[in-house]
């Protein structure tokens, strides 16, 4: 498949995402790791909830 790039930092940046998903591709993630990434977002998100409700006041 033939790319088109728009310049040199457009072909870089699809280049390091391409080498990115292929490498995550061949390191597949367990079920467990799967719910300690959610849990830690789910703390971010509750975090970023209070800190915004305790500015809006």
């Amino acid at each position: 498949m033939e790319r088109f790039y728009i310049n040199e930092f457009h072909r870089q940046w699809i280049e390091n995402t391409l080498e990115s998903l292929a490498s995550w591709k061949k390191q597949p993630i367990s079920l467990e790791t799967v719910k300690e990434q959610q849990e830690r977002l789910s703390r971010q998100k509750e975090a970023r909830k209070k800190k915004n409700q305790f500015h809006n006041y």
